[in-house]
């Protein structure tokens, strides 16, 4: 196979770009072929990813974080018959390549499973609002964990420490917690109304560095999982985030869950939805609604075999 690598040297707090001499080393020592670019950037990494489907390359190896696979990935799961991608992880996260099988994401492992051309075909996934769709790969989030993110988001500019930054927006917002009042809906069926903390809905099972808030998601079986949140107060919180990691935070009093093809929310008087998608926030731009709908088998992917 010939491969495109999309390197991402800010990946990681920066550290994609020093480590990326071994990493190419090792996959010339690996003997795959191959031929790497650097990307400024979302709409560069997407622009090199078309580029080089023109170019007939086989596959599309991403160096880089969640977000610059997830960048990659939007472009091939609108193609169908497009290259297989793979993911050499860089970033603070890597969730993607947990959910897909790679239980200690690492390069060396990816490039085993490259060499081996250990293949797997997964789903992705798009959100939709106003006439507008956004691709997702991975997992989405509204109410408290899309404001979680877009306060580390902003804090990012005055800290370069992802992880701290993360660390230090959770810790703030969950003083005093807002609310948000919705409709949830699963395949056309409303599975709860009324006061929320949050709502995540995901294509694989881990996200934000680890976290298994949808840990019963497989990555191929074209399904959405969602987890709807009622209120909860600073020490609720705060006494049950070991559940957000070990995957049991959908067995508490608080939890509403969901699986199926599309889920929608629908906000209740004029409560405002907050998005992320993989881990990038996303203006709305005012919408009341939006739906979460599942693409099954729209991407073949490197994975571990078996």
């Amino acid at each position: 196979m010939k491969w495109f690598v999309v390197v991402n040297p800010l990946a990681g707090s920066g550290s994609a770009g020093r480590k990326w001499p071994g990493v190419s080393k090792a996959l010339v020592e690996s003997g795959i072929s191959f031929h790497a670019l650097f990307t400024s950037g979302p709409e560069n990494t997407r622009a090199l990813v078309k580029n080089a489907m023109l170019k007939g390359f086989d596959g599309i190896a991403v160096y880089g974080g969640d977000g610059t696979i997830s960048d990659a990935a939007s472009v091939i799961a609108s193609s169908p018959g497009g290259p297989v991608l793979a993911f050499l992880p860089a970033g603070s996260g890597n969730d993607w390549a947990r959910s897909i099988g790679f239980h200690s994401p690492s390069f060396e492992a990816s490039i085993a499973s490259i060499k081996n051309e250990s293949f797997r075909t997964v789903d992705s996934a798009v959100a939709m609002w106003n006439g507008n769709e956004r691709f997702f790969l991975n997992s989405s989030g509204t109410g408290f964990d899309a404001l979680v993110l877009n306060r580390a988001v902003k804090l990012r500019k005055h800290i370069s420490l992802n992880r701290t930054c993360y660390a230090a927006s959770l810790l703030v917002s969950s003083f005093f917690p807002p609310v948000w009042q919705a409709i949830f809906s699963v395949d056309g069926s409303v599975f709860y109304a009324g006061r929320y903390l949050t709502f995540t809905a995901g294509v694989g099972c881990y996200s934000g560095g680890g976290m298994r808030l949808s840990p019963d998601s497989v990555p191929d079986d074209g399904k959405l999982d969602g987890l709807c949140l009622t209120p909860m107060n600073f020490f609720s919180i705060v006494f049950n985030l070991k559940k957000v990691f070990d995957g049991t935070l959908g067995r508490t009093r608080w939890a509403r869950n969901a699986r199926g093809d599309a889920i929608t929310i629908e906000s209740i008087n004029n409560s405002k939805l907050l998005l992320e998608l993989d881990g990038e926030p996303v203006n709305l731009q005012g919408a009341s609604s939006l739906e979460l709908v599942s693409t099954p088998e729209s991407l073949t992917v490197i994975a571990p075999a078996g």
